[in-house]
C-alpha cells in the first residue's frame, strides 16, 4: 500500500501531467490559427496585387480584346507561367483562361463603362473580386492547391559574404 505523500505526489505529477496536455492542445490550436490567419493575410495582399494589376492595366486601354489580353498576360507572367504571350500556356491552361477572361472583361467594364459607339457595356459579371474568389474555389478543387499559392517562390538561403 502506497504511502500518504506517494499519493499525494503521484495526484500531483498525475496534474501535471493533464496540464502539459492541456497547453500543447491549446499550442497546437493558436499555431494552426495563427497559420491560417497568416495565409489569409497572403493570400489577401495576393488577390490585391493581381486584380489592383489587372484593374490598373484594363484603366489603360480602351479596347476591350486588348486590355483583355494584357490583363491576362500581366497575370501569367507574374506568376512566371509565361514570357511573351498567352499562346506560351498549354492547352492544359484553357479552362483558367475560361474562368479569368470574363473577370478581365468585368474589370474593362468597370473602367469604360461606355464602349466607343455609345452603348453600355454589359459585364458578364458584376462583382469581378466575387468571381475571383469563386475561380479561387474551383481551382483548388480542381488542381489540388490554391490558385494563390503558384505565386509563392522558393528562394534559396543566399550566402553572406563580407569583403
Amino acid at each position: 500500500m502506497p504511502s500518504a505523500p506517494d499519493t499525494l505526489i503521484a495526484r500531483l505529477q498525475a496534474d501535471c501531467t493533464a496540464a502539459e496536455a492541456a497547453e500543447r492542445a491549446v499550442r497546437a490550436e493558436v499555431e494552426a490559427q495563427l497559420k491560417e490567419a497568416e495565409r489569409a493575410r497572403a493570400f489577401a495582399w495576393r488577390r490585391l496585387s493581381a486584380l489592383g494589376d489587372m484593374a490598373r492595366i484594363a484603366a489603360l486601354e480602351p479596347d476591350r480584346e486588348i486590355a483583355v489580353d494584357r490583363q491576362l498576360v500581366a497575370l501569367f507572367r507574374d506568376i512566371g507561367w509565361i514570357d511573351g504571350g498567352l499562346d506560351e500556356l498549354g492547352e492544359g491552361a484553357r479552362p483558367l483562361l475560361d474562368w479569368l477572361r470574363p473577370i478581365a472583361e468585368a474589370l474593362h467594364a468597370a473602367a469604360y463603362p461606355v464602349e466607343a459607339d455609345g452603348e453600355p457595356e454589359e459585364p458578364v459579371i458584376a462583382d469581378p473580386i466575387a468571381a475571383f474568389r469563386a475561380f479561387e474555389a474551383w481551382y483548388e478543387a480542381d488542381r489540388g492547391q490554391p490558385f494563390l499559392q503558384v505565386f509563392e517562390r522558393y528562394m534559396p538561403p543566399t550566402p553572406l559574404v563580407e569583403f
